[in-house]
């Protein structure tokens, strides 16, 4: 699915008259957007940046950028939030995190803002695997001739959003943006080829808090998986009952179909060589390896 806004303008956001009924926060407990409920529909609120609006019943998008300045970030919202929430809501399956290109197969990076599923992206892309998204997983589930399902990663577009940090660790190259501390996008090229077509999905890796210094790297089962698997998902309306039930549905056939992994590493650049190793010689050898061997 392709989504575009059927609106642009830039509004400024009003007050509400009614409460949010869901929010989504940051990792320090910021408040990232409101989900509010319109007579026909929702609004999606990013303080101080865009407000989208979804029509209940044909899902279609009007975009309101708070700013000129917001109209970028709203392109890029529109993608990465937006699109999966709607994807989602029409009975697809879109997971937040990013996904790479090995030996022909996709493996999603599944993880919490801020575990480093952009800069992992980057860095294998750097060491010759192709990325395939950076921020959202599109998959498709499929049945083969002999009755087992079998998962799709489709691309995303052909850039990455990264911290002035990861992007000047992975490009090799110091970079100066001036003050800002947001993400910006980097295309992909030869140094950072990104593949454009769908592969069949290999794995989903779910990435642990980076909190000691130890690497590690191994096969998990269904039920480990599933409820970090279901902290990725895009919920447009957590008290749509009978939506809830079938995504949860089918994010249980993935984590049942799929090979799940864990992986755990230090957040620092110096280790991203080793995690590329770790996972690449461990996906070879079944799945499961140490990193401090």
């Amino acid at each position: 699915m392709t989504l575009t806004a059927d609106q642009n303008d830039v509004r400024s956001q009003r007050p509400m008259d009614v409460p949010a009924f869901d929010s989504w926060t940051d990792p320090e407990g910021g408040t990232v957007a409101f989900f509010y409920r319109l007579t026909d529909g929702y609004l999606l609120r990013f303080p101080d940046r865009v407000d989208f609006e979804i029509d209940a019943e044909t899902l279609a998008v009007r975009s309101f950028p708070a700013s000129e300045d917001m109209v970028d970030v709203a392109e890029a919202l529109l993608h990465n939030a937006i699109a999966p929430l709607v994807g989602n809501h029409s009975g697809r399956l879109h997971l937040h995190g990013s996904a790479v290109v090995i030996g022909g197969r996709g493996y999603a990076f599944l993880g919490l803002s801020r575990r480093g599923k952009t800069t992992l992206a980057a860095a294998f892309a750097r060491a010759g695997y192709p990325f395939l998204t950076e921020d959202v997983v599109k998959l498709e589930r499929r049945v083969g001739e002999s009755g087992l399902a079998e998962y799709i990663v489709h691309p995303a577009r052909p850039v990455l959003r990264l911290y002035v940090d990861s992007a000047s660790h992975v490009l090799q190259s110091e970079l100066d943006w001036g003050e800002d501390d947001g993400k910006t996008e980097i295309a992909a090229d030869h140094a950072l080829p990104h593949a454009d077509s769908p592969v069949p999905l290999g794995g989903i890796i779910l990435l642990g808090p980076g909190e000691n210094d130890d690497m590690s790297f191994a096969r998990i089962a269904a039920p480990d998986a599933l409820p970090a698997i279901l902290q990725q998902a895009f919920i447009l309306d957590v008290e749509d009952k009978p939506r809830l039930r079938g995504h949860f549905q089918r994010l249980g056939d993935l984590a049942m179909d799929t090979d799940c992994y864990a992986l755990d590493f230090p957040r620092v650049f110096e280790a991203l060589p080793f995690v590329i190793d770790l996972v690449v010689g461990a996906i070879g050898n079944g799945g499961t390896r140490d990193g401090n061997g």
